[in-house]
């Protein structure tokens, strides 16, 4: 089982989106991101660029109780928006099975080392219908600011 590089973007300016390109998705999925903001910039994830209400999350941020969203168009991977944020998203695609995903992502909270960085942890499933595989994953960034440059996303798969 060996894993391969699926897809990777990396912004040469800001922009309000962080897309890759079609891609072919594999049974199993790891998708790696690093967005930087100067102000307030959301990071709603789609797959297959897909803003039907077909995700269902429930988040905890630094350990709190969990929150749950259903029938969203997308999966909100955020914790104080202004901050850079470091995600590791792992996806399962099971064919005539609902997309299960989990999400752990950290953000610098308050500068200096006397300042504990802020965690999340998400677990969230896509349910397209019809069935797909996966072959495009997005960051939006909403109504809030653009993404600055260097902001970047990769995928790696394998069956």
């Amino acid at each position: 089982m060996a894993w391969a590089r699926l897809a990777t973007k990396t912004l040469t300016s800001a922009g309000a989106n962080i897309s890759t390109d079609a891609f072919t998705g594999n049974k199993f999925n790891q998708i790696l991101s690093h967005t930087f903001a100067s102000t307030t910039a959301a990071r709603d994830l789609t797959f297959n660029n897909s803003s039907a209400s077909v995700y269902a999350v429930r988040k905890s941020d630094n350990g709190g109780a969990d929150s749950t969203a259903t029938s969203q168009s997308f999966a909100e991977l955020r914790f104080n928006s202004n901050e850079d944020h470091l995600h590791i998203i792992y996806t399962c695609w099971v064919s005539s099975q609902e997309k299960l995903a989990v999400c752990h992502f950290v953000s610098g909270g308050t500068v200096g080392a006397g300042n504990a960085p802020n965690r999340t942890e998400v677990v969230f499933k896509f349910v397209p219908s019809p069935d797909e595989s996966l072959t495009n994953v997005k960051f939006n960034k909403g109504s809030f600011v653009n993404f600055a440059i260097d902001s970047n996303i990769m995928v790696i798969g394998t069956d």
